[in-house]
């Protein structure tokens, strides 16, 4: 048993590497200062998202307005890193315990996949609408559009919700669950 489970964190693992390793990347990229050089050019960021001539008619500094959105642009990223592993893990581990090694049962499998993955989603976007729209602690929502902010919703789902369904997809998947053994099947 503790066998299986471990091939399924291994599984889960590579599933979560492959978009988990960019977005760690990215959030370190962001929370390093601006003048620092890096492989990820965070300057780009402030330009899509954010409304720079609004930042310019209130008088504040664009550079500082830039730092303060990468921070509050990392922070999200965290939070939805840490909620995205948080699901796909538990939905990973959780589903060995559903106990699919008989033929026919995978499809009692189906439909709390779907709940799970749709909770995921809702808790993406409610956690992007508090960061980007009902965050008082980070001043810099404010100089976001608001076509910058579905956009940063729409784009962060989208990714986080590959990262989750590929690690569970590689985390759930058959190598990773015991083998149906025929020879004690009573017919």
């Amino acid at each position: 048993m503790i066998v299986n489970i471990l091939k399924t964190l291994f599984w889960y693992l590579v599933g979560a590497a492959v978009l988990g390793i960019p977005a760690i990347l990215l959030i370190g990229a962001l929370f390093a200062p601006l003048d620092v050089e890096s492989i990820i050019n965070t300057y780009w960021f402030g330009d899509i998202f954010m409304d720079l001539d609004g930042v310019l008619a209130a008088g504040v500094d664009p550079i500082m307005a830039t730092a303060d959105f990468n921070y509050m642009f990392a922070w999200l990223n965290v939070n939805l890193l840490i909620i995205t592993v948080i699901f796909s893990l538990g939905w990973s581990l959780g589903s060995y315990f559903l106990n699919i090694n008989e033929p026919g049962k995978a499809r009692v499998f189906g439909l709390p996949s779907i709940v799970v993955f749709v909770a995921f989603i809702t808790v993406l976007i409610f956690v992007c609408f508090t960061v980007l729209d009902f965050s008082s602690s980070f001043t810099a929502s404010q100089d976001i559009t608001a076509s910058s902010q579905i956009s940063i919703i729409i784009l962060s789902t989208i990714y986080y919700g590959l990262m989750y369904l590929i690690s569970v997809i590689l985390g759930t998947a058959r190598q990773a669950r015991p083998t149906l053994n025929r020879k004690n099947n009573v017919s």
